[in-house]
């Protein structure tokens, strides 16, 4: 190649493989200029969806500084990436027998900050929420970046009807999803996720505002699929703790049942002396005094071990009252 050309080489960064760029070539020619970019992390629906967006919205502070990270970071991994080349060219290596075919444009602005959780998590409510194709993208997106980590959703869970009454309570609140409009983004990931057969059902829980999926209704037992919460959107303090099923329910005193908050890779169990259960016990802690907290990490503190071991030994199926929970806790 170097004897065609009269010269060595020509090598492009992969953040710097620009069409035109490549295609005006020609031996002699100084490195291109190219804004770098991760071709793997395409950011154009990021700044097509901010660009569409009123002033304020969190949505697209959220997508703005989506976008301008990966593009700082793809500018920093290439910048380090040459230099690296430049140094095993000057020692001698194989780069000596390459030249450049672009370098990154300069990067005028410093890194983005981060917006808060706040904002994050409202700006990904809001775009989970629509049932556009630049919603879709951007979604897309979010969950190759970081798992949808800010979504107010946490965890797929299966529901059986038929085999816990508590889950019979919670699917009567269950309404037809609208079926003349494209999926919203939840819905879309619902149906990526476990959609079987054309004969499933969309449904749509208005309580905790999540899309839930009815497996073939017409074949057997009654499965469910929905997202649990990373955080329930309510006020009223948890009544009990039920148990049923493989399933953990929290009941609130407004007698409004929901899943327990879950974040998705983190699960949650009981009746065993696992990681899931010693989770639960976290979890149950920090319901018991403040309803809203967030679903547990893996760092989070432990719970006492009163409580956990109630949870380790529970049955198939359990009701704790709020007061057998704080009894546990107290020791």
């Amino acid at each position: 190649m170097a004897a065609l050309l009269g010269q060595p080489a020509p090598y492009w960064f992969h953040a710097l493989r620009d069409r035109d760029a490549i295609a005006a070539w020609r031996p002699g020619a100084p490195p291109a200029v190219v804004p770098a970019h991760d071709i793997a992390t395409p950011v154009t629906a990021l700044t097509e969806l901010a660009a569409d967006e009123p002033d304020g919205s969190p949505a697209a502070e959220l997508c703005w500084y989506l976008a301008r990270e990966v593009r700082h970071r793809g500018h920093a991994s290439t910048t380090r990436y040459i230099a690296e080349l430049r140094k095993n060219a000057a020692d001698g290596g194989d780069g000596a027998h390459l030249v450049l075919g672009a370098v990154p444009a300069p990067l005028l602005r410093p890194q983005p900050e981060q917006p808060t959780e706040m904002v994050r998590r409202a700006g990904w409510l809001s775009i989970t929420e629509r049932r556009d194709v630049l919603a879709h993208r951007v979604a897309a997106f979010a969950r190759r970046w970081d798992g949808g980590r800010d979504w107010h959703t946490g965890a797929v869970v299966s529901v059986q009807t038929d085999a816990c009454a508590t889950a019979r309570e919670w699917a009567t609140r269950l309404v037809p999803a609208a079926a003349d409009q494209p999926p919203t983004v939840l819905e879309k990931v619902l149906l990526d996720n476990g959609r079987e057969a054309d004969s499933d059902v969309l449904l749509h829980d208005p309580v905790a505002g999540v899309p839930v999926l009815q497996r073939a209704p017409d074949t057997g037992p009654t499965n469910l699929l929905t997202f649990t919460l990373q955080r329930l959107p309510t006020r009223s303090p948890l009544a009990a703790l039920i148990l049923s099923a493989g399933v953990c329910w929290i009941r609130t005193e407004d007698q409004t049942v929901w899943l327990a908050p879950e974040r998705d890779g983190w699960g949650i169990g009981y009746g065993y002396s696992g990681n899931g259960c010693l989770a639960l016990a976290r979890l149950v802690d920090v319901l018991l005094d403040d309803i809203s907290a967030p679903a547990v990490r893996h760092d989070d503190p432990a719970a006492p071990r009163a409580l956990f071991e109630l949870l380790r030994d529970a049955p198939g199926t359990a009701t704790y009252t709020r007061a057998q929970l704080l009894a546990a806790r107290a020791g």
